[in-house]
């Protein structure tokens, strides 16, 4: 069963965090993901630019309407994903709870629609 684990964490404390301590933070998603790939579970994941950058279209009665950033009003924004390959829920909400996002912000755990 595939799952996506979505990380959401509030931006600004990544904006405040000093180099030292971001290349911390990073070091600690990079063992991750090395951790899910020698499990065998990673199927692909990357990091999200801000959300400053997003843009947001819908389409009603033919037209388009584009906006910046994400529809909704949050504090946390969506800043990446996993997408694993394991057995069951259990497995993916294990996997989630070691996600270093996890510490910080949460992480939405959802099985993919196969097809």
């Amino acid at each position: 069963m595939h799952y996506m684990l979505l990380i959401y964490g509030d931006e600004s404390v990544w904006a405040n965090l000093s180099p030292e301590q971001i290349s911390a933070e990073m070091g600690a998603y990079f063992a991750y993901s090395e951790d899910l790939a020698k499990a065998g579970v990673l199927l692909g994941g990357d990091e999200l630019h801000p959300v400053a950058t997003a843009k947001t279209i819908s389409v009603s009665d033919g037209k388009q309407k584009v906006v910046d950033g994400p529809f909704a009003e949050t504090k946390e924004a969506l800043g990446g994903y996993y997408l694993i390959n394991v057995e069951t829920i259990e497995d993916a909400l294990a996997w989630a709870a070691k996600c270093p996002g996890a510490r910080y912000g949460r992480i939405e755990v959802r099985p993919v629609v196969m097809r």
